[in-house]
């Protein structure tokens, strides 16, 4: 019985050991071809992980350079390709003053008409309607229209309208029109962005509030790491402090940046600029009736106006999310020269004057909806004239008193779109102290470009 069973066994073996070899040889071709597989999907993993790397290091590359480039979502598919975005900025305000408000005075230097405090009570602030497009596949174009008070009166004017290039090789961009002149910091940024409801000081002195430019700007974007941007402006010297008639450039600008990531959380950036004009006939605020008709004389200038400016920006927030918590802070020199001439129908003199000075403010974000900052101006000048009747008719204080002011604000940001903020000043712009407060609302209506770094 048992050898019966055992030659059975022997039997079933040999008959069944071809489909075993057949099995074990399919099994063998299957296993390599699925080795061929795994070994090509490796190799295509490793080829994409690579191209992705490429891609990161690129990103990485252009949002550095970016630092200071608005976001460009006017210039995409997403706004309509063609048909114009339009926005509105509503920014009213309530002031206040311990003080005579239009008795302002800002010792060292003479007010331009927009200089001055904003009318006390409740005012239009200083709103806004911008209309921006993609012209072709090679100019984008916007045109921003503001309406602001004025010594109690409303007015409209063309804040800024220019066409630029896109796409240009090189990381070369052309601007020409009018726009905001690309000195210092702050001065690009439209009113509705800034920290505080009032210009720093020496924006006020040296600018009337901003300086604009009617004319070229010329833009370089170096193909490095490192955020570094050159350019300059060709203008045509009519927007204070130029001021007059020019036949062709009146003013000129060159300025350069860099900036770039400390870690995930941290951002800066540096720019020196410097700005040249030659006014003609540039007049001062003041005056005084000399020749007996009534009305008041004013006091010209004719010379070279030089300004430079140094500012410095740094950024937290962490982890890069500034949704949560972030802190900025900003700080801006400025310094003026000129020498020329000072004459009025009356009388002329040599004039040599030097005008400086900036601001720090520290902005913290301490709640997605909450913001406080903290900002201290000073300035400074010396101001010399061979005929010092023609400094006092011109407004221009030259006994060596330096303005200070201390800021205090605090914000409420119910969303993106919306803000309102009360801020207190305490203001020694000359020997009359003043305390000053503003409430202010801040609202975006419509497709708003985001706002640079």
């Amino acid at each position: 019985m048992n050898q019966s069973r055992l030659a059975l066994l022997i039997a079933v073996t040999f008959v069944s050991s071809p489909v075993f070899a057949d099995d074990i040889s399919n099994l063998k071709k299957e296993l390599a071809q699925l080795r061929a597989d795994y070994d090509g999907r490796i190799t295509q993993l490793e080829q994409r992980l690579i191209r992705a790397e490429k891609i990161v290091q690129t990103n990485n590359t252009v949002v550095t350079k970016m630092i200071e480039r608005p976001t460009p979502a006017k210039k995409t598919a997403n706004n309509n390709s063609f048909n114009p975005a339009i926005s509105m900025v509503l920014n009213g305000k309530f002031s206040d003053y311990r003080r005579d408000g239009e008795a302002y005075e800002l010792d060292g230097f003479s007010l331009n008409s927009e200089g001055g405090l904003a009318t006390e009570g409740f005012s239009l602030g200083e709103s806004e309607i911008t209309l921006s497009a993609s012209i072709d596949q090679l100019l984008f174009g916007q045109s921003t229209i503001a309406l602001h008070d004025n010594e109690g009166e409303t007015e409209v004017e063309i804040e800024e309208a220019f066409i630029e290039t896109l796409g240009l090789n090189n990381g070369l961009t052309v601007r020409a029109g009018r726009f905001f002149s690309p000195i210092g910091y702050l001065n690009e940024k439209h009113i509705h962005v800034w920290n505080f409801a009032d210009a720093p000081l020496i924006y006020r002195g040296l600018f009337g509030n901003q300086l604009s430019t009617d004319g070229l700007k010329l833009s370089y974007l170096l193909p490095t790491n490192l955020f570094v941007e050159l350019g300059g402006t060709l203008g045509n010297g009519d927007q204070y402090p130029g001021s007059g008639e020019h036949s062709g450039v009146g003013d000129w600008l060159i300025y350069a940046r860099t900036g770039g990531d400390i870690g995930s959380s941290h951002n800066w950036q540096a720019s020196v600029s410097h700005w040249q004009a030659s006014p003609d006939d540039r007049a001062y605020s003041g005056g005084h009736d000399h020749d007996g008709s009534g009305g008041a004389d004013p006091v010209l200038f004719n010379g070279n106006t030089d300004i430079s400016n140094i500012s410095l920006v740094y950024k937290w927030a962490p982890n890069g999310n500034f949704r949560q918590r972030n802190i900025t802070l900003l700080g801006e020199y400025f310094y003026l020269s000129e020498d020329g001439q000072l004459n009025n129908s009356a009388e002329s003199a040599s004039y040599d004057g030097k005008q400086y000075g900036g601001f720090v403010e520290g902005i913290y974000q301490f709640k997605p909806q909450w913001r406080t900052g903290v900002r201290y101006d000073w300035l400074g000048s010396n101001l010399r004239a061979s005929d010092n009747e023609l400094l006092t008719d011109a407004d221009l204080d030259f006994s060596g008193f330096h303005p200070q002011r201390y800021s205090l604000m605090l914000e409420w940001l119910p969303s993106e779109f919306s803000r309102v903020r009360a801020q207190i000043n305490h203001d020694k712009s000359s020997r009359n102290d003043d305390t000053q407060l503003f409430l202010q609302y801040t609202v975006s209506i419509g497709a708003h470009d985001a706002h640079s770094f």
